[in-house]
C-alpha cells in the first residue's frame, strides 16, 4: 500500500469514526474539552459501568450542551436502575458563554417534573463581575428552583491565587445579592482540599470525587457528590454525569428558592 493510499485510509476511518460520534452520541468535537477523554469516557461506559454509592441518598444528573439534544420523555433513571429527582443544568461560562442548550433544557427539566438547578462555569482567567454579571443575565431563578451554582475547577494562569479567590469571593457575593440566597459551590476533590477548604467553609459542596470511597471530601460538610462521568440514562446519548444528594427530596426541597 502507498504512502498516498494509507494516508487516504487513514482519513476514511477518520470520517467515519466523525460521523459515528455525531449521530450516536450527539457530541460536537467543537464543543467538546477532549477528543481522547470523550472516547475514554464512552469505553469506561461500555465497560466499566460505574457502582452507584447506596444509602440515604437521592439520584441526580447534572448536564450541558455536550449531551446535545435530550429526549426528556425518557430520562427517568441512572443506570436502569436509581431514579432521578434532580437535574443541574450549565447555563453558564465565563463573561459572555451561555449554553446552547440551557433554554430549552431549564424548560423541559422544570416540564417533566423534575427539581432543577442552575451553575455557572468559572474561567479563572476573565473577570469575575462580568461572569457573575454573565449568569445573572441568562439564568431567571423560580420559587422551587435549587440555589445558584458555582463551578470553579482550575487554578489561573494570569493572577495569583490570592487574588482568584478574591474573584470568586466576588461572584458568589454578587449572585447572593442578586437572588437573596447563598450560591452552592462544585469543584473537584483535590481542589476543594488545596484551595477553597480554608477559605470557603462557610458554604454548602457539592464536590466531585470518582474514588470508591465513602465521601468524597472528609471532615466537611458537602450536600452532594458527583461520584461519576460516565453513566447512562435513557433518553441522552454518551456519558453521563451521576450525582447523589445527602437526604431525602423533602431535605434538598428545603434549599430550594422560597
Amino acid at each position: 500500500m502507498s504512502k498516498k493510499q494509507q494516508k487516504n485510509r487513514y482519513k476514511k476511518w477518520f470520517f467515519i469514526l466523525l460521523i459515528f460520534n455525531i449521530t450516536y452520541f450527539g457530541y460536537d468535537f467543537l464543543e467538546t474539552p477532549s477528543f481522547f477523554n470523550h472516547y475514554k469516557r464512552i469505553f469506561k461506559k461500555v465497560f466499566y459501568p460505574p457502582k452507584v454509592p447506596l444509602g440515604n441518598y437521592i439520584y441526580g444528573i447534572d448536564i450541558s450542551q455536550y449531551q446535545g439534544i435530550i429526549s426528556w420523555e425518557n430520562v427517568k433513571s441512572i443506570n436502569g436502575d436509581n431514579k432521578i429527582d434532580y437535574i443541574i443544568i450549565r447555563a453558564t461560562a465565563g463573561k459572555n458563554h451561555r449554553d446552547s442548550f440551557f433554554t430549552s433544557n431549564w424548560r423541559d427539566s422544570k416540564k417533566n417534573n423534575f427539581l432543577r438547578g442552575a451553575y455557572h462555569y468559572f474561567r479563572p482567567n476573565e473577570n469575575s463581575t462580568l461572569q457573575a454579571q454573565n449568569f445573572i443575565k441568562n439564568v431567571k431563578l423560580q420559587p422551587g428552583d435549587l440555589p445558584p451554582i458555582l463551578d470553579i475547577e482550575k487554578i489561573s494562569n494570569v493572577q495569583s491565587t490570592d487574588n482568584l479567590i478574591k474573584g470568586i469571593s466576588n461572584w458568589l457575593l454578587l449572585v447572593e445579592n442578586h437572588y437573596g440566597v447563598k450560591p452552592i459551590i462544585y469543584s473537584g476533590a483535590h481542589f476543594f482540599n488545596d484551595y477553597l477548604k480554608i477559605n470557603f467553609n462557610n458554604y454548602l459542596f457539592w464536590v466531585a470525587n470518582y474514588s470508591k470511597v465513602l465521601n468524597p471530601i472528609l471532615n466537611q460538610k458537602w450536600i452532594m457528590w458527583q461520584f461519576s462521568d460516565n453513566g447512562s440514562v435513557d433518553g441522552i446519548k454518551g456519558p453521563v454525569d451521576l450525582d447523589l444528594f445527602k437526604g431525602s427530596l423533602t431535605d434538598l426541597k428545603k434549599y430550594a428558592l422560597k
